[in-house]
């Protein structure tokens, strides 16, 4: 329900917000083109998992059209734990993993793969990558990562495992200045994405394009300088 505290002009900057999100992620395609990714495994396994956090952003833009906030929150948790995933398998998974990941997917291959590490597990090795031997991740992007986390998970948590949160906005209603933060922060992590795809691709003329998708949507993007919990 995305009814309750409604201020003028709300509704028109959700319809606004959604239009420059699609236009955002566009871009993010578009700037990607053709261009082949890195065939190697690891790369391989990341980019997937990459294009499957831009698929639950679509999806999380879709409930927000339809005014159903509540399920748009449990879609960003798992768009958050794609992208997460990404950046692990590209930056610290260990070579058996990305082995059993590649794998075609049968009874026996979803056994071998289902005991994967949850995000702080991801995040204390991606932490661990920084500076070290070979290519570890950016501290930059780490930190991103683990200021989403540390200003989002237990709110997120609550909306995912049927927490007081959905309760009270069902209740109450969900306001749209919310529904508006929540559709940012998705963005966020969509222009995270497009920068690991980018990074992906190995070609740097395409990464220093998409590092120009956050000053020119930051209109749809959250503050920088916000550091409030979406709950």
């Amino acid at each position: 329900m995305v009814t309750a505290s409604v201020q003028p002009g709300d509704s028109l900057d959700i319809a606004r917000t959604l239009a420059r999100s699609d236009q955002m992620h566009e871009r993010i395609l578009e700037l990607l083109g053709k261009e082949g990714f890195h065939g190697a495994p690891r790369s391989q396994v990341a980019t997937g998992m990459c294009f499957v956090a831009m698929e639950h952003a679509q999806g999380l833009r879709s409930l927000i059209a339809l005014a159903l906030a509540n399920s748009a929150v449990g879609l960003m948790r798992i768009q958050f734990e794609a992208l997460m995933r990404a950046a692990w398998l590209l930056y610290a998974a260990p070579e058996a993993t990305i082995v059993k990941l590649l794998s075609p997917l049968t009874l026996d291959s979803e056994k071998a793969a289902k005991n994967l590490p949850g995000v702080n597990e991801m995040l204390e090795g991606l932490r661990k990558s920084i500076g070290g031997p070979g290519e570890g991740i950016p501290a930059s992007a780490y930190e991103m990562l683990a200021h989403f986390k540390d200003v989002t998970w237990s709110a997120m948590n609550s909306f995912v495992h049927g927490g007081i949160h959905p309760l009270r906005r069902f209740e109450e209603g969900f306001p749209l200045p919310l529904a508006l933060q929540i559709l940012r922060n998705s963005n966020g992590l969509v222009t995270m994405t497009g920068m690991l795809l980018a990074v992906l691709t190995g070609n740097s003329l395409i990464a220093s394009a998409m590092s120009r998708i956050q000053p020119d949507f930051s209109d749809c993007l959250p503050d920088l300088q916000d550091r409030e919990s979406e709950g």
